[in-house]
């Protein structure tokens, strides 16, 4: 599972570039389902029924936040914007790669405190932002085109107690759970057809989910992803939320009351560990858009822990993302809510 993560997160796949990890994943999942990308870049695995009058669709997101080159001036200093929820926060020291056949690096500019007058102290809005790639004018715009993308680089690290940290572990985290779960319930005859749908875009508009869900008319649906998991001065709910302490079952009214109950249940009866997650309105995953599909979907939704949202430095448990596939795998063998 760590290796699996690692190589997950080491590949690029910004919002509306998702090939290279579309290829990937479409790979890892073939070996368990029949697989395709469709023509919007979302990765289609099934498996189970396929000749079931009931499905269940598990989705995950394929894209990660990045940039979009939308200039480059005559000393080849590189202007962007963003693609997805930048935390212009920990863009002062960062390194960014281009996600392009022949990465190359480059640095976001940062004025020196000693040249500073102090009005350079709060963080830079993105459009104050420029990218240094060490290159003149003419060896930048040989390497770097207007609308190429850029993300955050930096290796996946192991830390102690069975942690990681990496850029892109949100959603990877959530993709690594259903593979794992692809590869735990090929090996059981199931009732229904089992769709998983690793989408597109899901940072900026979820055009992928929202296109895969209306392609796959399923009756139930879990959309996976990450939620706030806590850490130095975090208060309110998620102040309760631990890592390593299982996955995080979502309780809302868009929600299907009794996919969540269901959800509960298993993870109870398997001694799977578990977390409530009470949201009072839209959850800010996927479900938000597969549950209001067609004529509906009866959706629910699995979030993963982790620390630093949005960063170069996302933090989760692997336990997490193993008791994640193991949730979901037992809630599709025990025949989802359909009986309920």
């Amino acid at each position: 599972m760590k290796q699996l993560l690692f190589d997950l997160c080491r590949i690029g796949g910004v919002s509306g570039s998702e090939e290279p990890i579309a290829k990937f994943c479409a790979e890892k999942l073939s070996a368990f389902a029949d697989t395709v990308i469709d023509k919007n870049g979302n990765v289609i695995a099934t498996l189970g029924n396929t000749n079931a009058d009931k499905t269940i669709l598990l989705d995950a997101h394929l894209d990660r936040i990045g940039f979009i080159v939308t200039s480059i001036n005559e000393n080849g200093f590189v202007k962007v914007a963003s693609c997805g929820g930048i935390d212009v926060r920990v863009l002062s020291d960062a390194v960014l790669v281009s996600c392009s056949d022949e990465p190359v690096k480059g640095v976001v500019c940062c004025m020196p405190p000693h040249l500073s007058d102090g009005g350079e102290d709060k963080a830079a809005p993105i459009d104050k932002v420029w990218i240094d790639f060490g290159l003149p004018y003419e060896k930048v715009v040989e390497k770097i085109k207007i609308g190429d993308v850029l993300t955050f680089y930096g290796e996946p690290k192991e830390l102690m107690n069975n942690k990681i940290t990496a850029p892109a572990l949100d959603d990877r985290c959530g993709i690594a759970a259903l593979i794992k779960c692809a590869e735990l319930i090929s090996k059981k005859e199931l009732s229904y057809k089992v769709v998983i749908l690793l989408s597109v875009q899901e940072e900026t508009y979820g055009t992928g989910a929202k296109t895969g869900a209306y392609q796959i008319d399923a009756n139930e649906a879990i959309a996976v992803d990450v939620s706030f998991a806590s850490q130095p001065d975090v208060s309110g709910q998620y102040a309760g939320i631990e890592l390593a302490k299982g996955s995080m079952i979502c309780i809302s009214p868009i929600l299907s009351k009794a996919m969540s109950d269901k959800l509960i249940s298993v993870a109870k009866e398997k001694n799977i560990p578990f977390q409530y997650e009470p949201i009072s309105g839209t959850t800010g995953t996927n479900a938000d858009h597969i549950s209001v599909t067609k004529s509906g979907v009866a959706s629910a939704v699995v979030s993963i822990p982790q620390r630093y949202m949005h960063t170069p430095i996302e933090v989760i448990d692997i336990t997490d993302v193993e008791n994640t596939a193991a949730l979901i795998a037992e809630y599709i063998i025990s025949g989802g809510a359909f009986n309920d």
